[in-house]
């Protein structure tokens, strides 16, 4: 059972740890993940420990194993902070910093772990962390333990769970914890919430163009095909031009919209799929009124999304800038980078349609990127995959390099995967017994291992899922 209170009581105990810190006058270093919830969650924690006169800095890192423990300890801060990262290394921290680390966090952890006093985490307290409380769920409750001023910084805790696609209650909604944010945002006009399509780019991009790249859902035949999208509308008659300039979702008019839904269902429909795939097109907007509404900060999942592009992009310190509030150099930047990685992500999708890089065994789906899926990019593969329409009933897990002698896997569920399983426990424990790591979620979760144990660790995990 959820206990809030418990929670609370833990974040002042957190808080209370950086107060000292800061008055005695020691460096902390708040290190994050490099996707969207942990860019999210590591300026959360970092903007609000600085707004308390401590002396404070934040680092982005794509993985945390031994290697980069030893360079963190190098680095020798007085105060650590892990957001989005460190629950499954508890013990390690534990030894390379002894009792000066926090962490604040909503992965998969055992309850001896959660009950740590240094530990903030979801499941600590009754909290489902792969769909009710995101990294920067916590962090926000962190935040509002150090100065409940800091409020006005609900509105990246909602980014930060939408990046981790924990809108998963009715019409793709917030739910459980991460609804406390919400709520705030809310109060402080931060935030507004409303029912329409769920397309990137709704109001800044044209609608064939917003569709085009639309990947969650994936549209079979229109995700990643703006021509195509463009010669499906325009031949249903919809009335794309308005005076020679292209109209966006946002400008359509109730009747437009309910004849693009036609035209989609229909579409989807010639392409063999489901009724479950339409119903995924609408559901609640996430808009930041403050925000300009020319923008992707101006909707809470394409700011996700700008993140996540910064972060794969090895640009984590333009995320991070944007969540502290640069409108100008980084955003012109992220703006930039969201293309490259688009495209990306299409090459690598479109390398995947030939050859034999996809194999199935049984209900998981394994694909081979060692030669030409990046390491950043794995976790935004796998997502993709498993939320299209030939993989939604699999389990599909991703494998590239990691430098020379590791391999990096990334593995989802699709929406439709039949049995009950636990990605975080499995990779958690298929990575350990060949000398590796990993952990997670439920749904999605991460790997990396020696690089000569692949066959093994693979096995171990379609053993795991498909048995």
């Amino acid at each position: 059972m959820a206990d809030l209170a418990a929670l609370l009581a833990r974040a002042s105990d957190l808080s209370r740890v950086v107060s000292r810190f800061r008055r005695e006058g020691k460096r902390i270093l708040v290190v994050t993940h490099i996707d969207a919830d942990g860019l999210s969650s590591g300026s959360l924690a970092f903007h609000s420990i600085a707004r308390s006169g401590a002396i404070v800095s934040v680092r982005a890192i794509p993985d945390l194993d031994m290697r980069a423990i030893e360079s963190l300890r190098a680095d020798r801060f007085d105060l650590y902070v892990f957001t989005d990262l460190g629950s499954g290394l508890l013990p390690e921290l534990q030894k390379a910093f002894g009792e000066n680390f926090l962490v604040v966090d909503h992965h998969q952890l055992p309850p001896e772990d959660a009950a740590r006093p240094n530990v903030l985490n979801a499941w600590g307290f009754g909290f489902d962390g792969g769909a009710e409380a995101s990294s920067s769920t916590m962090a926000y409750m962190l935040a509002m333990a150090v100065d409940e001023k800091n409020r006005d910084l609900s509105s990246l805790a909602i980014v930060g769970a939408l990046g981790d696609r924990q809108d998963v209650g009715e019409g793709r909604s917030l739910v459980g914890l991460n609804k406390k944010p919400l709520q705030d945002a809310i109060e402080e006009g931060l935030v507004e919430v409303s029912k329409d399509f769920l397309f990137h780019g709704r109001e800044t991009r044209p609608v064939h163009e917003a569709i085009a790249m639309t990947y969650t859902p994936f549209i079979p035949g229109l995700s990643g095909a703006k021509d195509s999208s463009l010669a499906a509308l325009s031949g249903a008659g919809l009335s794309l031009k308005d005076r020679g300039r292209w109209r966006n979702l946002a400008e359509l008019s109730t009747g437009e919209k309910q004849k693009l839904m036609e035209v989609l269902a229909a579409h989807i429909g010639s392409r063999g799929g489901d009724a479950a795939v339409v119903s995924e097109l609408v559901g609640e907007v996430y808009s930041f009124p403050l925000e300009d509404s020319l923008t992707p900060l101006h909707d809470g999942r394409e700011f996700a999304t700008l993140l996540n592009a910064c972060g794969r992009m090895d640009a984590t310190d333009v995320g991070i800038a944007l969540c502290l509030g640069d409108r100008d150099r980084a955003l012109t930047i992220a703006m930039k980078l969201i293309v490259e990685y688009r495209g990306k992500l299409n090459k690598a999708i479109q390398t995947l349609q030939t050859g034999d890089k996809v194999s199935v065994h049984g209900n998981v789906t394994v694909v081979i990127g060692d030669d030409f899926i990046e390491e950043r990019m794995t976790g935004s593969i796998s997502s993709l995959l498993a939320s299209s329409d030939k993989y939604k009933d699999k389990m599909v897990l991703v494998r590239t390099r990691s430098g020379e002698s590791e391999l990096k896997f990334s593995s989802r569920l699709g929406d439709e995967f039949a049995k009950e399983v636990n990605l975080g426990l499995i990779l958690k424990e298929a990575a350990e017994s060949v000398g590796g790591v990993g952990g997670g979620h439920s749904m999605a979760a991460g790997a990396k291992i020696p690089a000569t144990k692949k066959e093994e660790f693979t096995a171990v995990v379609v053993e795991r899922v498909s048995g």
